[in-house]
């Protein structure tokens, strides 16, 4: 929606009430004004590009038939669309014991199971690409955890114990994959 309005904004399609908003919003909201900026620094890229174009063509034209708006507001959509596809990409980080997925629609999910007497307990699900990732031992007990932000949706995974997969005894929803194994089914 924001990319929306800072389009409209660019293209001079606001009321001046709509326009004030928007400013406001703007300069309460860090990430809303990096956005902007970026996508006007993006506009008048654009716009350069399409000025030395157009200047092989007859300048007439384009102010008769309308043609140049119409090309710059597609131009403006098409650039649009690439940095929202650009942001939506999830990259997962490793932090310590904190993973981060780079997305609008994330929340954190703490994992955590019960094992005595193991050395190592790691995690793997579809919102790690099935990577392993080690969990920590809580104090001195025999809890192990992790901390992980992930997209919002439905995701597979299970726990790997001294190198053995093994569900998550706690998961509601479980269901075996295409090599044998039973994976839990976490709704987030």
């Amino acid at each position: 929606m924001k990319e929306i309005l800072i389009s409209q904004f660019i293209d001079d399609e606001l009321s001046l009430i709509e326009k004030k908003e928007f400013v406001i919003n703007v300069k309460e909201d860090e990430h809303f004004f990096n956005e902007t900026i970026d996508m006007i620094d993006s506009e008048v890229m654009i716009r350069k590009k399409i000025g030395k174009k157009a200047e092989n063509f007859k300048e007439v034209e384009y102010k008769k038939s309308g043609n140049l708006k119409k090309i710059l507001l597609f131009a403006a959509m098409i650039m649009i669309g690439i940095v929202f596809v650009i942001k939506s990409i999830n990259f997962v980080k490793n932090e310590g014991n904190i993973h981060q997925a780079k997305s609008t629609d994330k929340k954190e999910y703490r994992f955590v199971i019960y094992e005595e007497n193991v050395g190592n307990v790691e995690l793997a699900g579809s919102f790690t690409n099935w990577e392993k990732i080690p969990l920590k031992r809580v104090g001195e007990t025999n809890y192990w955890e992790i901390v992980i932000e992930i997209p919002k949706g439905e995701h597979r995974y299970a726990f790997i114990i001294n190198g053995k997969i093994v569900a998550d005894p706690t998961a509601l929803m479980v269901e075996q994959d295409d090599f044998g194994h039973i994976n839990s089914i976490l709704e987030v």
